[in-house]
């Protein structure tokens, strides 16, 4: 039993940054308050949601962290919230979800065990779902407990909202793994990125599976994407205007064509000013450690074009190698992969200042996360939503490693000149 979880557990920690931090009560955790969104915060990412699904991940370092993640549904609130309270219809649109059974129901109240099968193992667990009273005008809400399994115990909650196009639908959820199994206790003394990686991902196949679900039902066809990815280019977004949610958390949107994904734009305020930031980005080995956890580099070449560097990492069954050149264009830090694992990845990160003088890193990336190593490839399977939340999962890994480096030196120097 222990190699299953341990297989998703080490792919999963491949794509995020490891860092230690105190372990709330799991009490706590459990019954935290879960962020939605209000209704200025759904104004604000309104136009972000016409090319795909936005990710808000909480920054509050006392707890494992929430999980907002929304989309726009082309569904009345009804569809939406039929398709959601009659889990076992789930399989049908969850892929890795290959069977669900209810074992009872009373009112608005059902328990049912689930199984997630993905290409080399199996997880299981066991839900308790409750709908709450709701109408095609006030919206639907629906909260469900998982209380017990491979992937731990926590709360997850389903907010459906009335929108012109159809339905805005939220999807909040913290999963805590880390008494689960042996396995994830082990690995979860690293930090909560395992634990975050795998909210988002799993947020990521749900929400998703069923937007294309109640669209189905609906009988809304999406417009046929074009047959070329357009030019990667970070979401045009008002940072200043998005001041409240990055004082929450870090975001993340999705640019979607039809059902492919083309890049993930991402912003998070740095907890500093600019000066600390920029000298993390602007050096090829502390950056490269930031774009995949547990890398180490060694820069090979200056030239023009760049610094050429290698980077790996040295874990079992995913350890992975590459190369990848860094540059700057008007400010921006340029990243882009050369050879080995993740070598057709591009990203390009910047610096913003807001008013009061503290910094935000925000950038685009493009990549494939089936690049990084044979055993996420089978992991994935054919799952294009999974891959999908591991995209936007190293993304805010991106960026949590930046500003926790940019902190780090932030703290040294203060120490240095005391």
């Amino acid at each position: 039993m222990l190699r299953k979880p341990l297989v998703l557990l080490c792919a999963a920690a491949l794509m995020s940054v490891g860092v230690a931090h105190a372990q709330p009560a799991l009490s706590s955790v459990i019954d935290a308050p879960l962020g939605l969104l209000n209704p200025e915060e759904r104004r604000l990412l309104s136009p972000q949601l016409d090319v795909g699904p936005v990710l808000l991940v909480d920054l509050n370092p006392a707890e494992l962290p929430a999980i907002v993640l929304a989309a726009r549904v082309h569904a009345s609130p009804a569809q939406v919230a039929q398709v959601l309270t009659h889990p076992e219809g789930y399989p049908r649109f969850m892929p890795a979800l290959d069977r669900v059974h209810v074992e009872s129901r009373r009112g608005a109240q059902l328990a049912y065990e689930w199984s997630w099968r993905l290409a080399v193992f199996t997880l299981r667990g066991r839900n308790v779902m409750t709908t709450l009273p709701g109408s095609a005008r006030r919206g639907y809400r629906i909260d469900v407990r998982a209380t017990g399994g491979d992937l731990g115990v926590g709360r997850m909650t389903w907010r459906i909202h009335p929108d012109p196009a159809g339905s805005f639908v939220i999807f909040s959820s913290r999963l805590d793994m880390r008494d689960a199994n042996w396995v994830s206790g082990r690995l979860e003394r690293g930090g909560r990125s395992v634990n975050r990686t795998i909210n988002i991902a799993l947020a990521t196949v749900m929400l998703m599976g069923t937007q294309r679900e109640a669209e189905r039902l609906a009988g809304y066809e999406r417009p046929a994407a074009a047959s070329h990815a357009s030019p990667m280019a970070v979401a045009d977004i008002d940072l200043d205007a998005l001041t409240p949610l990055l004082a929450r958390g870090d975001l993340a949107f999705f640019h979607m064509r039809g059902e492919l994904l083309d890049d993930v734009t991402v912003a998070g305020r740095m907890l500093t000013t600019v000066d600390p930031v920029r000298r993390v980005m602007e050096d090829p080995v502390a950056f490269s450690r930031s774009l995949v956890n547990g890398a180490h580099a060694e820069i090979l070449e200056e030239s023009a074009e760049g610094s050429l560097f290698s980077w790996g990492i040295s874990l079992p069954l995913v350890g992975v190698t590459g190369r990848m050149r860094l540059s700057r264009d008007d400010g921006a830090v340029l990243i882009e992969g050369v050879s080995g694992a993740l070598a057709h990845g591009r990203w390009r990160f910047d610096t913003h200042r807001f008013p009061s003088g503290e910094a935000c890193v925000y950038g685009v990336g493009r990549f494939d996360p089936r690049e990084t190593s044979a055993l996420v490839r089978t992991l994935i399977g054919d799952d294009a939503y999974f891959a999908h939340g591991l995209t936007a999962a190293m993304q805010i890994m991106v960026v949590r490693s930046i500003r926790i480096r940019a902190l780090r030196r932030v703290a040294e120097q203060r120490a240095a000149s005391q």
